[in-house]
Order: C-alpha cells, then structure tokens, then sequence
C-alpha cells in the first residue's frame, strides 16, 4: 500500500473511501508516518462532511489535519503539501465566513492532494 491510491480517491471525490484508505495507512505505520496520515484521515474526514454541508464538522477535521500536516515538507512524499494546505485553509476561512454570515464561495472550490 502507499499513498497513491488514497490520493486518487480524494481526488475522485471520494472522500470517504479516501479516509478509509487512508486510516489502513495510519494503522499499519509508526514514527513520524503515523501522524502525516492521521492528517490525511482528518482532511478527508472534512472534505466528506463539507461535500455533506455539515461545514462545523468539516472546519473541526480540516483544522485538525492540517495541524498536523503542518508539520511536514512543502513536498513530503511528492505530494504538494504546500498547496494542499493553502486550500484547506482557505476552505477555513470560507466556513468562517458562512456562519459569520459573510460572502463565500463555497460551490466554486474544488480541493485537491497533488
């Protein structure tokens, strides 16, 4: 098993196929592996919720697996880290703005894991 798989799902859409990937992953590893998982497992947690409109759950799991994916290099694991980041927190900052009631452009967002 390695990331790509879990990559291809998130992409796809599938984001609960993703964090289920993506938790055997978590599971069988150790280290400093254990938690660049755990982040994947979160953010695809998120992205599922978002895709549900349940934006408090997406903003709790995309804060926690960010966190956590903060931690690693812009490209660890040739995956675009820095990017992917950048728009996770930028879907943050959009659920922000929903519930303060503000603009926000949800339904022209699409994220994805280079």
């Amino acid at each position: 098993m390695n990331v790509t798989e879990g990559v291809k799902l998130f992409n796809d859409g599938s984001y609960f196929e993703a964090h289920d990937y993506f938790e055997e992953l978590w599971n069988c590893s150790s280290g400093k592996e254990r938690e660049f998982y755990q982040g994947l497992v979160q953010v695809s947690v998120g992205a599922f919720h978002f895709s549900s409109q349940n934006f408090e759950g997406a903003f709790s799991q995309f804060s926690k697996g960010v966190k956590k994916l903060e931690q690693y290099s812009n490209n660890y694991k040739n995956l675009n880290l820095l990017q992917f980041r950048h728009d996770i927190n930028f879907l943050s900052k959009e659920i922000t703005l929903f519930f303060s009631k503000k603009k926000h452009t949800f339904e022209v967002l699409k994220i994805h894991l280079i």
